[in-house]
């Protein structure tokens, strides 16, 4: 194999590696799951998988970082295709739901405590990427009046990234039971219903077909 071919090898068995435990670890969360458990479900020896990893922290970390690149792409995908902001936040919601829908309350608690540096890089992501494309949201959102202009923009951007927050998490036990796909449309209904105008919340009423079906 050339150089080229053999990175290229090695980068296709790592991403599949990565997708594979990331669904591992959506389903029953990190400190679950042993480095065992990931060569069984792709079939491979734990030699094989160390070949690609050094430890389960460089699997969480190649994992999690994976997650948010996916994550990146297809928001920056949506977002591109669509320039009404209400329909980008419902459009990134309805993919957030898709992809999070069964995933298990404790995920953030095991990255936070027990895998501390990839858990910053994740909040290093959060404060950064995420901060942006949220406020540029907003700011579309007013040129567009449908989002009040009054809003505190980096405030109201740090109170939706916390509700997300809590909708991934299992911190406060009220929330803990209760469906992550129930939480996260509530959210954005809880969101939305706080930012817009009486004439973007008109247009929500007529478009927002996420909300509509998941009345409460």
């Amino acid at each position: 194999l050339s150089i080229f071919n053999l990175f290229r090898t090695l980068k296709t068995m790592l991403d599949k590696i990565c997708l594979t435990t990331e669904k591992l670890f959506m389903k029953y969360g990190i400190k679950s799951i042993t480095m065992d458990d990931v060569a069984k479900e792709l079939s491979i020896s734990k030699k094989t998988l160390y070949q690609f990893v050094k430890d389960k922290n460089e699997l969480v970390q190649h994992t999690i970082m994976s997650h948010i690149n996916t994550i990146d792409c297809l928001s920056d995908n949506l977002i591109n295709k669509e320039n009404n902001a209400i329909h980008q936040i419902l459009n990134i919601a309805e993919m957030v739901i898709q992809i999070h829908k069964d995933v298990n309350p404790s995920l953030i608690y095991d990255l936070k405590k027990f895998h501390a540096e990839t858990y910053e890089l994740f909040k290093q992501h959060r404060e950064n990427n995420m901060f942006e494309k949220i406020s540029d949201n907003l700011k579309l959102g007013i040129e567009q009046n449908l989002f009040r202009s009054d809003l505190n923009i980096p405030l109201t951007t740090g109170f939706y990234m916390g509700l997300i927050d809590l909708c991934l998490s299992d911190e406060i036990q009220s929330l803990s039971k209760t469906p992550f796909t129930q939480k996260y449309t509530y959210m954005i209904s809880y969101h939305l219903n706080a930012i817009c105008t009486p004439e973007g919340k008109q247009f929500m009423s007529e478009n927002a077909t996420l909300l509509n079906q998941n009345s409460y």
